[in-house]
This record gives C-alpha cells, sequence and structure tokens, in this order.
C-alpha cells in the first residue's frame, strides 16, 4: 500500500484534504501530518512516507526547504507541491528539486485525487517485480532534472510573454512560440516537470495582463480551461507549444476585441486628471498611471495607441494651449505663465514654446495685438 504524509499549516485546508478523501479505498495509507515542514521532518524521516503532499508557504521551514531535506534522506519519495497564486515565484526552484507535480490552489479535491492517484500509479508500477520501469528511478529522475538549465524561464522570458500580449498580432502567433520554445532549449522541453513550469508561467503572465484590462481571471479559466488539469493531462512539449499558441489567441482576441470599451473609462479619467492636474510641475506618467491602477509602461502604450499622441505631447500640448490662453487674455509675464502651467524653469518653458508653436511668447502676443 502507498504511502502518504501531508504538511499543510492551514488546518481547514488540512482537514479538508485528510477527511475528504476515502484512502483506504484508494489503496492509499494515511500515515502523517503536521501544520510545518520542521514538525513534520522527523516524523516524515520515521514514517518513511511513498508521497509526500506539502504546501509551500509555511512557517519555520517551507515546503521547498523541507522537500530539499527530504531528497536528500527519501530520494525515492515523491513530491507532490501546493502552492498560491503569490507563490508561484517559487515554482522554479521546485524544478530545480525534483517534485513530482506541482498544483495550484485552490484546488478541487477531485483534481487533487486525480494528481495522487497518478503519481500512486507510477509508485506501483516502479515497484512491480520482473517489470522494467517505465520511466528513469527517482534518484536518476532527480539528477536529470537538477541538470536542466532553470536561469531559463527569468525575466526575459517574463517580458517576451508580456511584450508580446502588448504588441503582437494573431497572425504572429506561431513564429514568436517557435521562437520562445527555442529560447527555452531543446534539453529543457524533455522534461515534463520543467514544461508544467512553462505553461504555469505563461498562464500567470496572461493573468496578470487580462487583469491590468479589467478582464476577471476566472474568465481566463472558462476559455481555457483549468490549468491544473490542463497540465496533469500533457504528454509532450508539442503540446505545451499547441495550449500556449491557444491560450495567446485567446487573449489577444480579448484585449482586441474589448480594448475600445475597456480602455475607454480608464482614458477619460486619465485625461480628465491631466486637465486638472496639468499646471502640477510634479506631474508625471507614473503617477497618472498609478490614479489610472495600471503599470507606467501599459498605460504609455494603452494612451499612446488610443489618443494618437504620447503622454507628454499630450501634456506638452495641454500646457501650451493655457499658456496661448493667458498670453491672448492677461498682462502676465512669460516668466509668471510659465509658473502658471506647470514649468519650474521659464528658460525651459520658453525654448519648449517656441519649438511646439513656431514662434516666442513675445512673439505670439504680439501677434495678437496686430490682429
Amino acid at each position: 500500500m502507498v504511502k502518504l504524509f501531508l504538511v499543510e499549516d492551514e488546518i481547514v485546508m488540512r482537514d479538508g484534504i485528510k477527511k475528504h478523501i476515502d484512502w483506504e479505498k484508494e489503496g492509499i495509507e494515511f500515515v502523517g501530518e503536521a501544520s510545518d515542514g520542521e514538525l513534520a521532518l522527523p516524523m516524515i524521516l520515521e514514517s518513511k512516507p511513498d508521497i509526500l503532499l506539502t504546501d509551500i508557504k509555511m512557517p519555520f521551514m517551507d515546503g521547498l526547504q523541507l522537500s530539499e531535506k527530504i531528497r536528500e534522506a527519501l530520494p525515492d519519495t515523491k513530491i507532490i507541491i501546493l502552492s498560491g497564486y503569490d507563490e508561484f515565484s517559487y515554482a522554479q526552484e521546485a524544478v530545480r528539486l525534483g517534485v513530482t507535480e506541482y498544483l495550484l490552489k485552490p484546488i478541487a479535491p477531485a483534481a487533487l485525487l486525480k494528481s495522487i492517484r497518478s503519481v500512486a500509479q507510477k509508485i506501483e508500477e516502479e515497484k512491480s517485480p520482473g517489470e522494467a520501469p517505465a520511466e528513469h528511478s527517482a534518484q536518476e529522475e532527480q539528477e536529470e532534472t537538477l541538470s536542466l538549465d532553470t536561469t531559463v524561464i527569468d525575466e526575459t522570458s517574463h517580458k517576451m510573454i508580456e511584450n508580446f500580449l502588448r504588441t503582437g498580432t494573431e497572425s504572429e502567433i506561431p513564429v514568436f512560440c517557435d521562437r520562445f520554445f527555442r529560447s527555452i532549449g531543446e534539453k529543457n522541453v524533455q522534461s515534463m516537470l520543467f514544461l508544467s513550469y512553462i505553461m504555469m508561467d505563461v498562464y500567470f503572465s496572461m493573468a496578470r495582463f487580462l487583469k491590468e484590462m479589467g478582464v476577471e481571471v476566472s474568465d481566463l479559466e472558462k476559455d481555457m480551461g483549468d490549468i491544473n488539469n490542463i497540465v496533469r493531462k500533457m504528454t509532450s512539449w508539442m503540446e505545451a507549444k499547441e495550449y500556449i499558441e491557444k491560450s495567446l489567441r485567446t487573449v489577444i482576441q480579448i484585449r482586441d476585441s474589448g480594448a475600445a470599451s475597456k480602455y475607454g473609462k480608464l482614458l477619460r479619467d486619465a485625461v480628465a486628471y491631466i486637465d486638472e492636474h496639468y499646471a502640477d510641475e510634479d506631474i508625471s506618467l507614473n503617477t497618472v498611471a498609478t490614479v489610472a491602477n495600471i503599470s507606467p509602461n501599459h498605460f504609455s502604450s494603452i494612451f499612446s495607441q488610443e489618443m494618437g499622441v504620447t503622454f507628454i505631447e499630450y501634456l506638452i500640448n495641454k500646457r501650451m494651449e493655457k499658456a496661448k490662453e493667458l498670453l491672448m487674455t492677461t498682462d502676465m509675464r512669460s516668466s509668471e505663465i510659465a509658473y502658471q502651467v506647470g514649468y519650474k524653469d521659464p528658460h525651459y518653458f520658453s525654448s519648449t514654446f517656441k519649438k511646439t508653436q513656431g514662434m516666442t511668447t513675445r512673439e505670439y502676443r504680439s501677434r495678437g495685438n496686430q490682429s
């Protein structure tokens, strides 16, 4: 009988897993539980479970630290990691450690049970006498995983996905995916665990992008399915590539079809803020992006695409229009007008005015008097 040990600091989650699965019926012996890695370690070393099911973020000793120690002491133990959305940065380390599965919370009991069954089946196959093992031994699997070049999916790869989501088109998706997978490396895409990491990483990049657009992440799951189920069923890097291509197509369609309506309010609010605060010398793209509640880079891109001018061009134009109004309707000096429209340096104001209007402030005012 396959033995399983559970480590989870959330008591409700731990009790739910323990009580809502008929372990005996599944042919699994539930040999123990603990609320953190430090308490769990001696119990695991004593019970020697076939499967360790552990949360990733816990006090005293987290799931990764525990996994590393278990890998050293019990190399044949299969490790299933449970991770929350905001803990996904740990996934790369989990790949390095050679965990068997990396699941995202919240996860339905049925989906968790499928993963446990799958791992238990692998264990039974490895234990079956007189049969060639279907896979490498746990130690060989770990060594193979450790040899993978995990600095591959770094900030550069994140930016590849994010930049493409902002500026790419549907027709460019196949070429982009070819380039993306080439950047990962032929050796790395042979690891199913590493491919799982890649798919989840891409998934969360898309989720963050849609969130910036005001689209619910649940809409992503509705269109593309549950990522845990998809990753578990995946059998090759070609399937991963097909999923990523399909997902990118879905997100870009959402982006293109919903951009006008979703960005409309955002831009109206941003323009209203600029129109009200253009005279503040500290106004900047960053401050307006903060008001719009999106990243400065994304705001800059949206503003340029939808308004036809850059943020700074719009701001300068707004200031120049007000400056021309003051030149024509008041007797304020040029330096006073500079302060009124948001410039703390009158010389810079004068230079900007001449560059954008084709004449000096004096010439502009004189022109009005002559008329």
